[in-house]
């Protein structure tokens, strides 16, 4: 259904243009009546009328100066005049302006009629035109969106890139530096699917007259823009700005933004989202600077050349090349223990995550989650400390891969571990059940797990109270309990020792 507005002065021919056709059965309807031009504007702004039918001699302003100041509202409305004058300058005018068709009163119906049909027929056409390359665009918008997952993904080859990148209409990747900007949305968890279809209405909107931006939506709430042009840190902070208040404003969500290291090459992309996805999820929430750059300081730049054999690694751990890897770890120690411990911790929860996504397999002693990865990383305020952590959780992690798999006996006790932390397990009561000696099964369990009964028992209560201590609800004496704790202030000593903070400064933190 096509939109008509009428604009006339005189009432009478108003109500008789309402009148004179049955617009329904054309396809067409009549949205709204003005009697002068100003009328006729906020309608126009209001309305976003297809065809206007307006009288030229008007008291306030006459047609041609209405349709004038009506082309920004606009540009793709249809345009009829009516009036009494036939005089040669009026028309010229009209066309000018764009104005379709020029008609003398008293204007016939058929004839009124006929026009309009040629103008619903030139919408019709302008529509169909608008849907194809809005097709168009959608289809080549997800080819450049696949091509750049490919990058990120590290699944390109490496050679023809240039002429793939022309060829996808994404020549402004070889011009200049590329950015990448992390986006997630606050509290993504509990978020419904239509805010997250109104974040990317907003979205589209901003950055469509943007050529060297593309954007990608990696999950629920979560997005990945790439961004070229050698854009200053100032432009790059006033983009992400406008993204942040725009969402804000349109749709009352917040969004978090990290923004990554330059590139020099599309093939860098890979790198860049694996050091800015693992900064923010290390980095956490933080409304207080809901931008931020992953800038290095000078003295977190030693670790940056140990990004590179991330996939080396990999693959020998996949393979079970123990060998390889204990001299990749050999060469690391020496400049590790050189490194500024917060950038060492940083490199270590991006290096385990990592790993332990390509590696880890199921089996043996349950990894920490994230959360208490981050936390156990944060407990160890000795570089040659980390290091030791960082060696050991390899290991484990190699073992994990390409041990004989856990002992029958061993699997009954980290069964009962992970079900029974809470109450008063012991190894020696564990192991009468069993009917083996103590002894026996600490050494069986550390040679299995590599770790003592004792620390991983240690381990899994300090997890599970991670998880508790989220819960508001709960007090710091009732996780205590919940863990297996009687004596409150021992579960604090030993959070505190694991951590390096005690139960309320942690949940503090999460406020």
């Amino acid at each position: 259904m096509y939109k008509v507005l009428i604009v006339d002065d005189e009432h009478f021919i108003r109500e008789r243009l309402t009148t004179m056709i049955p617009w329904a059965e054309y396809d067409l309807e009549v949205a709204g009546v003005a009697e002068d031009g100003a009328s006729a504007l906020e309608q126009i702004g209001r309305l976003s009328p297809d065809i206007v039918i307006s009288d030229i001699r008007m008291p306030d302003m006459t047609g041609l100066e209405m349709i004038a100041k009506a082309a920004v509202l606009g540009p793709d409305i249809r345009y009829i005049i009516l009036s009494a004058y036939g005089e040669f300058d009026y028309a010229r005018r009209a066309i000018q302006l764009g104005v379709t068709d020029y008609l003398l009163k008293p204007t016939r119906p058929e004839e009124l009629l006929q026009v309009l049909l040629k103008q619903v027929d030139v919408l019709a056409q302008l529509k169909l035109q608008q849907q194809r390359a809005r097709r168009n665009q959608y289809y080549e918008e997800s080819i450049r969106s696949q091509y750049i997952q490919e990058l990120i993904l590290g699944n390109h080859p490496g050679y023809d890139w240039q002429e793939e990148c022309a060829q996808v209409g994404l020549e402004w990747m070889l011009q200049g530096e590329l950015r990448l900007m992390l986006m997630t949305l606050e509290g993504q968890v509990t978020i419904d699917p239509s805010a997250q279809f109104a974040v990317q209405n907003v979205m589209h909107e901003l950055l469509q007259p943007v050529e060297d931006v593309c954007t990608i939506r990696l999950s629920f709430g979560k997005w990945l823009l790439t961004a070229g042009g050698s854009r200053s840190e100032t432009e790059l902070l006033a983009l992400a700005q406008q993204l942040h208040d725009s969402i804000d404003r349109f749709t009352k969500k917040k969004v978090h933004i990290m923004i990554s290291e330059g590139g020099g090459s599309p093939l860098e992309l890979s790198r860049l989202f694996w050091e800015t996805e693992k900064m923010m999820e290390y980095m956490g929430e933080n409304p207080e600077e809901p931008i931020r750059f992953l800038l290095p300081s000078s003295r977190e730049l030693a670790y940056i050349q140990w990004t590179k054999p991330m996939a080396e690694l990999i693959q020998w751990m996949l393979a079970g090349e123990t060998e390889q890897v204990v001299r990749w770890q050999n060469q690391l120690a020496l400049s590790f223990l050189e490194w500024e411990l917060g950038a060492a911790r940083r490199w270590c929860f991006e290096w385990l995550t990592t790993i332990r996504e390509h590696v880890q397999t199921g089996g043996g002693r349950v990894l920490p989650d994230t959360e208490d990865l981050k936390m156990r990383i944060a407990g160890q305020h000795k570089i040659k400390d980390l290091l030791q952590f960082f060696t050991h959780e390899l290991h484990h992690l190699i073992h994990q891969r390409h041990g004989k798999g856990a002992h029958r006996l061993i699997r009954v006790v980290l069964e009962r571990i992970e079900s029974q932390y809470g109450g008063d397990i012991q190894l020696t009561t564990v192991a009468e059940e069993l009917g083996i000696s103590p002894v026996y099964l600490s050494e069986l369990f550390k040679q299995q797990t590599g770790s003592t009964f004792r620390a991983h028992l240690l381990q899994v209560r300090m997890g599970a109270a991670i998880r508790l201590l989220k819960d508001p609800a709960l007090k710091v004496y009732e996780v205590s309990y919940k863990v297996g704790y009687n004596k409150v202030e021992h579960f604090v000593k030993l959070f505190k020792k694991e951590y390096g903070m005690t139960p309320s400064e942690y949940r503090g933190a999460l406020v």
